[in-house]
């Protein structure tokens, strides 16, 4: 929860009481020592009271009116403070004509004007370091805030990515199935056995927003299995995987998923002979590189939305790593399409919510 603007800043009191002591106590030597006072201890004793009136009233203001500004809170101490030692020793009869400690009113009225001036500078830096902190704390909850509202959008678009990819694919399968039943049981049976596996891995991907590389690659095999399956010798898959993919390695779901799919209904499904797709993931010190290649009519898909789960992958990229993955799109060579994407293995655990 984020702090008014009056509240006071909270963290070791008695150290801000320490400082405030020594910088009483030299000004109220300085007076003396300039000649304005009689003797030290009332010079000191006069910037003690008169310092730590302010900071007591700005507290108790602060406490008791937390929506007061903080200007207002040292304004208001001020006055409090000047009334406290100007006026109501005066009035009580503190200040003696002759006789005790303070015996010149002209002496007294000279140390609280002093005093009184040197505090007014040090109450307006106390001031300025105070709205320095109160503006750093807000923009650090607003950074904070932001951070949970890019959390809730990105969990949004990955529900609505997942609402939209699972149920058409999920009924087409089922078609599928049933239209195999009848015409060769084993492959429908196989079918059955990947789309058994694909909904096993897609149960812990609605509950999380990272998971591991591992495991998206074991639900993304999952998925070609079935598309396998289903356009038969129409579709060549090859992977190059190598061994260092681990379930150590976090990896967000939904990532490269649409990218596969992309491959498969935009680039494959529309060649009547079919043709090539080839998964390659390699490992650096870094990062992990995923390339997914695949054969395409020369005159590109003749399906919309070509590019739609590109560029959800592009924006859930941005949102997750920032500039530290990148994605790149290469149709130059005839009849192939080539994605690239490559993203950090260690990732921060506080940018983009839990992982």
């Amino acid at each position: 929860m984020s702090q008014t603007e009056g509240a006071p800043i909270s963290g070791n009191h008695w150290k801000k009481n320490v400082r405030l002591a020594l910088i009483c106590t030299l000004i109220g030597f300085a007076i003396y020592a300039i000649g304005w006072a009689k003797y030290p201890i009332i010079s000191v004793l006069i910037s003690l009271g008169i310092g730590f009136t302010i900071r007591l009233s700005r507290i108790w203001l602060a406490t008791n009116y937390p929506n007061m500004k903080l200007a207002t809170q040292y304004s208001v101490a001020l006055v409090l403070s000047f009334l406290v030692w100007g006026v109501t020793p005066i009035l009580l009869n503190v200040i003696k004509n002759s006789g005790g400690y303070v015996d010149d009113l002209q002496q007294y009225l000279g140390v609280f004007v002093v005093g009184g001036f040197f505090m007014i500078v040090v109450s307006f830096i106390y001031y300025r370091n105070e709205q320095t902190a109160q503006l750093r704390r807000a923009l650090y909850q607003f950074e904070l805030d932001q951070v949970q509202k890019d959390k809730l959008l990105l969990e949004t678009q990955l529900r609505l990515l997942q609402s939209q990819i699972e149920p058409h694919f999920l009924f087409n399968t089922l078609a599928n199935i049933q239209a195999l039943i009848t015409i060769d049981a084993k492959q429908a049976s196989k079918m059955l056995s990947a789309l058994t596996a694909l909904l096993r891995h897609s149960l812990d991907r609605t509950h999380t927003q990272w998971l591991t590389l591992g495991h998206e690659l074991r639900f993304n095999q999952a998925y070609l299995d079935i598309q396998k399956i289903r356009l038969g010798e129409r579709l060549h898959i090859e992977y190059d995987v190598t061994d260092k993919v681990t379930d150590d390695i976090l990896f967000p779901p939904m990532l490269l998923q649409p990218i596969i799919e992309n491959a498969v209904t935009h680039g494959i499904e529309q060649i009547k002979s079919g043709g090539m797709l080839k998964l390659i993931i390699q490992r650096t010190e870094q990062n992990v590189i995923i390339v997914v290649s695949n054969d395409c009519n020369i005159g590109g898909s003749k399906r919309k939305g070509t590019n739609v789960g590109l560029k959800n992958v592009q924006q859930r990229m941005e949102q997750l790593y920032g500039d530290q993955a990148k994605l790149v799109y290469d149709d130059s060579q005839v009849g192939q399409v080539r994605v690239t994407l490559e993203v950090p293995i260690n990732v921060s655990t506080d940018k983009s919510g839990n992982r």
